[in-house]
């Protein structure tokens, strides 16, 4: 036995000495842990606010992890809070929100930074979020909302919406339970959760460990699901019937093609 834990030993110091050996040889890396704005310290450093100029059009795409804000109203506009250092490397390239290319440590910084966007949006019918953070939907009030969520971020929305379109990849968590929603069309690849009460039609396609919690019985009910992914009713509800899949074009040319063979 003691033969045996010396043997260990002497590996594991081997293993240690080549690992410290690659490390050398890779030479130094400029990533800068003073740079990193941690979520759970305070602030550093002035906090400022700046409004960026935006058109108020029905698409825009968010590439940050901040602190969002939504409500509709007349008059569109975006203000950015936060950092003094943080806030003045944010942009508006056309319809989407990220950093300029001359952030320090870019996304890294940024992971962890206090930034808050609030966003009045008039006329605001999708929205793309690529990363993760937190986002507040308040008085939605359109008849479609197309939803695309690439990541693991938080949404909450509040209002009403005829038919709403959600995409999510990776492992977001939405909560539409407070919002009257007539036709949902889910689609969610990966382990994130829904809630959402839809009164007309659902149609859920799941593709991994997805969780889907329906507040209201819709009318009409389909569900796919590939992996260990779960959709639930109301408890004592049951479920509802299944749309009838449209009839397939049957193929008559064959029928009506005239033999001419010889």
């Amino acid at each position: 036995m003691i033969r045996g834990l010396t043997m260990i030993a002497v590996g594991g110091a081997v293993v240690s000495a080549l690992c410290f050996g690659v490390a050398a040889s890779r030479g130094p890396t400029s990533f800068s842990f003073a740079d990193i704005e941690w979520a759970d310290s305070a602030p550093r450093g002035p906090q400022i606010s700046r409004t960026l100029a935006w058109e108020g059009g029905p698409d825009l795409t968010i590439n940050l992890p901040a602190s969002i804000i939504i409500r509709q109203g007349p008059k569109a506009g975006i203000t950015v809070s936060g950092s003094e250092r943080m806030v003045n490397h944010i942009v508006l390239n056309g319809t989407t929100l990220d950093t300029d290319e001359n952030t320090p440590n870019h996304h890294y910084r940024l992971r962890d930074a206090k930034v808050t966007l609030t966003i009045t949006a008039p006329a605001l019918t999708k929205l793309t979020l690529n990363g993760f953070g937190s986002v507040d939907w308040q008085g939605y009030d359109q008849k479609t909302l197309d939803l695309i969520i690439n990541g693991a971020a938080r949404v909450k929305t509040h209002g009403r919406a005829k038919n709403v379109t959600l995409s999510i990849d990776g492992a977001a968590s939405v909560n539409m339970a407070d919002m009257d929603i007539t036709n949902l069309d889910l689609s969610m690849d990966g382990a994130g959760s829904v809630k959402a009460g839809p009164t007309g039609r659902a149609k859920i396609s799941i593709d991994g460990a997805g969780s889907v919690k329906l507040t209201k019985v819709p009318q009409s009910f389909s569900k796919e699901i590939d992996g260990i992914g779960s959709v639930s009713l109301p408890q004592g509800a049951p479920e509802p019937p299944t749309p009838p899949k449209p009839p397939q074009p049957s193929d008559k040319s064959d029928q009506n093609e005239e033999d001419l063979s010889f």
